[in-house]
């Protein structure tokens, strides 16, 4: 290999803080533009080669297959992560999670999470975010952010026991049934969506798709936040205090139970109650909100620390969803579930179904929080706008649980996908064109708002009306059923 002089400056291979300084000369280039026809030279292929490249160019470390992490004296790992620049508001968004490493179902069965592989490769990692422009050689990629990322003591531990659920199901003989949304920060992700040749796995004879161990979209997001907010390209939480001011459960907690019977348990004393009688047992005063029933529900779930579960730390991090529903008597739900608005653009420039934001929304964990009617029974509710009370049906909480949609149903949501982007491609963003609830495909696609049409961005120019995505409430109900 040729010897390259740029950069000048020298970094100390046993220092973490030092690599992340040296990576600053990096910030604002592409390879191409720091070293010329070298970097076209050394172009190397998939989704790795552009790393590779940062190592052997920029670091000038030799490629090697080791399992310990990158900088193996400083016990950092390097990882080079794209991101998309919005074209409605110049915003940078997560383009796919976090690929640590390949997932050895044979090994897995018997590595415990301390002496894993994917320990070394994700607990302290140099991140290096570039602009993603399709078409564009690796080369000629622009560096954007440099992050030192140690991963804080409380996300260690549900890593960690996202690592035994997956390596649970392994043991089991189910690593075919593996699906991102059974864990929280850390995922087993497949590898190759077309012409993937399936594993062989312990303990059973049916094979599995290839999957990594991956950091979710949602944590990574997370993760650039700090960055943005900082107003810096570069940001470090190395040795730092995780100061976040809302947690759902401590990690004291978590040493003694998982997350989600933390969570579930919180509920167990509202069981039955309704909604006048839930405030009593939080201590605050009821009031006519249509989103009364999800601020309850939050504040049992974070020990009455906010109403806005989404907010919380876990999270944010890990993309879980609450769901409050109501039941009718007869045990639909009183409508069908919504998700956020379909990104056009985001749709008509991805053609990875696994990269997707639809297939975010449907391999998310989901926490479903359900109302039942009481038979006879009504309660008075004052509201504060009208200064009026209003007497409403009365609904007591039935059953709280996570649920994960199946693989069977995950292939309905792809085939859903497929249809939204085959129309979008085709400039027929119209109502009549997309799934209906009349289709009877578990998802269908309409507006949110009732009174008023709202208008965003099409792809091909103009505007076009804002759609979302959706689940059949006949398909919530089977949800319920099956779990309740």
């Amino acid at each position: 290999m040729r010897e390259i002089s740029y950069p000048k400056a020298s970094f100390d291979t046993k220092s973490p803080l030092s690599i992340y300084d040296f990576s600053r000369f990096l910030i604002g280039h592409s390879l191409h533009s720091l070293f010329g026809d070298i970097a076209v030279e050394h172009k190397r292929k998939g989704k790795g080669g552009l790393g590779q490249m940062v190592e052997e160019l920029f670091f000038k470390y030799d490629i090697n297959s080791n399992r310990e992490a990158d900088f193996s004296e400083a016990k950092v790992e390097l990882k080079c992560t794209p991101l998309i620049k919005s074209k409605s508001d110049n915003s940078f968004r997560i383009k796919e999670r976090l690929v640590c490493t390949m997932i050895d179902y044979f090994e897995l069965v018997d590595t415990k999470f301390e002496d894993s592989h994917l320990l070394s490769k994700c607990q302290l990692m140099l991140l290096l975010f570039y602009l993603h422009i399709s078409g564009t050689p690796i080369y000629d990629y622009k560096f954007l952010f440099r992050i030192l990322w140690q991963i804080p003591e409380k996300d260690l531990l549900l890593i960690k026991s996202d690592y035994e659920t997956i390596a649970n199901r392994v043991r089991k003989g189910e690593a075919h049934l593996l699906s991102e949304g059974d864990t929280m920060y850390l995922g087993a992700c497949r590898k190759g969506q077309k012409g993937d040749f399936p594993q062989n796995q312990p303990f059973s004879k049916i094979k599995a798709n290839k999957r990594a161990f991956s950091l979710k979209p949602a944590y990574m997001r997370y993760i650039l936040k700090h960055v943005i907010d900082s107003g810096n390209n570069y940001f470090t939480n190395y040795k730092s205090v995780d100061k976040s001011s809302y947690e759902l459960v401590t990690a004291q907690e978590l040493e003694d139970s998982s997350f989600e019977k933390i969570i579930i348990n919180r509920f167990s004393q509202f069981y039955g109650l309704n909604y006048l009688e839930i405030c009593a047992k939080l201590g605050i005063t009821p009031y006519q909100a249509k989103s009364k029933y999800a601020d309850v529900s939050g504040l049992i779930a974070s020990n009455s620390k906010n109403k806005r579960i989404s907010d919380a730390e876990e999270f944010v991090k890990s993309g879980i969803m609450m769901k409050t529903i109501r039941l009718r008597n007869n045990g639909m739900p009183k409508e069908a579930m919504s998700f956020k608005n379909i990104d056009y653009q985001e749709v008509y420039d991805n053609d990875n179904w696994l990269e997707s934001e639809a297939y975010e929304i449907f391999t998310n964990r989901f926490l479903f929080v359900i109302f039942k009617p009481k038979p006879g029974e009504t309660i008075v509710v004052h509201n504060n706008k009208t200064r009026k009370d209003v007497t409403e049906q009365s609904y007591i909480l039935d059953c709280v649980f996570f649920w994960t949609m199946s693989p069977d149903d995950l292939d309905s949501a792809r085939k859903y996908w497929e249809h939204i982007r085959e129309n979008v491609l085709a400039n027929k963003i119209q109502l009549c064109n997309f799934w209906s609830i009349s289709d009877n495909k578990k998802f269908h696609v309409r507006p949110k708002a009732i009174k008023k049409i709202q208008l965003t961005p099409n792809p091909h120019g103009g505007e076009a009306e804002k759609y979302s995505y959706w689940l059949n409430a006949d398909f919530v109900k089977k949800i319920i059923d099956e779990n309740s």
